[in-house]
């Protein structure tokens, strides 16, 4: 199949920097090349992909110097959406990451189009537009993503998946041990809870992440937590180096505030052989077996609930939780849902 790839323009695409939408889309793109299909991704000016036609096009919110929450970045992705449509000529199917932006310009297109809905909190005007374009092939990344959107009529869940060969797998933590944490230092990742249940177990927590625009007050709460001994917030991490900090991790946290669609960090933790500890919410029950792969705490339990997990973390067979990931969160079976959302779409039309 020829096919067309649509990333976001929140920034430009890094391979090698890629996190959360970025690396999906990267994946997808080399999963499909690599089952000899032909396949062309559209991105920012600045973007790279090696291996793959990749085109740039339009200007990025980061060089903008806005982000997606900014008043002025709807009009700027409206802008690079634009500026992507002329190209969409000649391909058997669009695979789209843009969430809502591309739905009004939907019949400029003629290709069929699939629609992975990567977010979880959209506006009242975004759900609008998705209730406007109610026909479209909607992809979600669990099922609690679907309950989270019920104003999106979703036509599949393809879970997200990782090269499992890239995560090197781990028997044991590293001695003495520490806890992780990774990812953005927002308020509904809810890091303080982690920083709070480490600090009352007793426990070592190594915090890997970075500051995201409108939670300054927040992040400042982590690092005035932050002792360098006990808590210990660490610069941020990539490709084997976030691979060895999770897998000599007893466990990671993930204490969510959200309806999270996915936490592909879950699914990276557990194929080092890290079990998850995390507050059951969104995406979690479907991605962590329950005393199996981790532990799943109530939200209502909170810290008590925890600690709780954490001193029960000796109890996780580390090899489960590679076993878990290879079995069902794998970059082939991601690869192979969507080649068969896309041989359906195009039979639709």
């Amino acid at each position: 199949m020829k096919i067309a790839i649509i990333n976001n323009n929140w920034g430009e695409l890094r391979p090698k920097r890629a996190v959360g939408i970025a690396a999906v889309v990267r994946d997808v793109a080399m999963g499909l090349h690599a089952q000899r299909h032909d396949v062309t991704v559209f991105s920012s000016h600045g973007s790279t992909l090696s291996g793959v036609p990749l085109v740039e096009v339009g200007t990025s919110l980061k060089a903008l110097g806005l982000h997606v929450l900014h008043p002025d970045s709807a009009a700027a992705q409206k802008a690079y959406i634009q500026e992507v449509i002329p190209h969409l000529v000649g391909f058997d199917v669009i695979h789209s990451h843009v969430e809502h932006v591309l739905l009004p310009f939907v019949k400029d297109i003629t290709p069929p189009v699939v629609s992975t809905i990567h977010g979880a909190g959209f506006t009242p005007r975004e759900q609008k537009i998705f209730e406007t374009y109610p026909d479209n092939m909607f992809i979600a990344l669990s099922e609690g993503a679907k309950r989270a959107l019920p104003y999106i009529h979703f036509s599949a869940v393809v879970y997200n998946g990782i090269d499992v060969g890239k995560a090197v797998f781990h028997p044991a933590p590293q001695l003495p041990g520490y806890f992780a944490w990774m990812g953005r230092f927002s308020e509904n990742k809810g890091v303080l809870d982690a920083i709070s249940a480490v600090k009352q177990a007793g426990e070592i927590l190594s915090l890997v992440g970075f500051e995201e625009k409108g939670q300054e007050a927040y992040f400042e709460k982590v690092k005035a937590a932050s002792d360098g001994a006990q808590i210990r917030l660490v610069d941020r991490m990539i490709g084997d180096q976030k691979y060895s900090l999770l897998g000599n991790a007893k466990a990671f946290l993930f204490p969510i505030h959200w309806e999270e669609p996915f936490g592909l960090i879950m699914v990276e933790a557990m194929a080092c052989g890290t079990p998850v500890i995390a507050y059951n919410r969104g995406s979690v029950p479907e991605i962590v077996k329950d005393g199996v792969t981790g532990f799943i705490v109530e939200p209502e339990r909170g810290i008590e609930g925890l600690v709780e997990a954490i001193h029960r973390i000796g109890e996780i067979d580390r090899a489960a939780c590679r076993r878990h990931v290879e079995e069902h969160f794998t970059l082939a079976k991601m690869i192979t849902g969507y080649e068969d959302i896309y041989k359906k779409t195009i039979a639709l039309q």
